[in-house]
């Protein structure tokens, strides 16, 4: 993540904060706690939608209270958004994803695309990619809400740990029509990339489920998504 950026946004959005318990408030969100990558990417999607709960004492001993998000979900202008091509991610060796959304420093949408030109493009390729990502620079897994993989062609969205049969066609702009074939990272991205829908997305329809004692990530296909909202 890019901590300067999230550092700057909690200043604009909670000014009333001491420095001292702004650098705490910054810490809890950007640490996630886990036994493996699935755990940590759970404990730091329930503070990116539930927002977390800090008590503190100002300097005459008075007790504040306070709710505070990692994204101002009430007020997008509040909200720096960013889209990084090449960002450079050093783990288990370095790796260059296609192309990164950051929301306030915080890398929650990640892409790979395959070269619609080449034969050896395909979207299973571009998952697989992703695949060895988690294994190669998993700290970007522990903030990521959605994952995006396209060949040029064929663009589907899902969750990173998931099946590549989970992942899907986002299907509508506007939740009324249909659009067919052909126009899928368009359709992707109008329909539910823009400000507004991703972090109704992010906030709403996506959840962690136990099953068998694994965490199981899901999140809304483009039909619920509208039918609910």
């Amino acid at each position: 993540m890019l901590e300067d950026v999230f550092e700057q946004f909690l200043q604009r959005r909670y000014p009333q904060l001491p420095s001292k318990v702004l650098a705490e408030l910054k810490q809890e969100f950007l640490y996630n706690s886990g036994a493996d990558l699935h755990q940590r990417n759970h404990a730091f999607h329930l503070k990116l939608s539930k927002g977390i709960s800090k008590t503190w004492k100002d300097d005459t001993g008075k007790q504040h209270f306070g709710h505070f998000y990692p994204i101002a979900y009430d007020d997008i202008s509040q909200n720096e958004f960013q889209v990084v091509n090449q960002f450079t991610i050093i783990g288990k060796s370095k790796r260059i994803p296609d192309l990164i959304i950051l929301v306030n420093g915080l890398p929650l949408v990640l892409f790979e695309f395959k070269n619609l030109f080449s034969q050896d493009a395909t979207v299973e390729a571009a998952y697989n990619q992703v695949q060895h990502y988690t294994y190669q620079i998993p700290q970007l897994f522990e903030y990521n809400a959605l994952t995006v993989v396209s060949d040029g062609q064929t663009t589907l969205h899902g969750m990173y740990s998931s099946g590549l049969e989970w992942f899907a066609a986002w299907k509508s702009i506007d939740g009324r029509e249909v659009v067919g074939n052909g126009f899928a990272l368009e359709t992707l991205i109008r329909g539910l990339l823009v400000p507004e829908r991703l972090l109704q997305y992010v906030r709403h329809y996506i959840l962690h489920e136990p099953d068998k004692g694994q965490l199981i990530k899901k999140g809304a296909k483009y039909h619920q998504f509208f039918g609910i909202q």
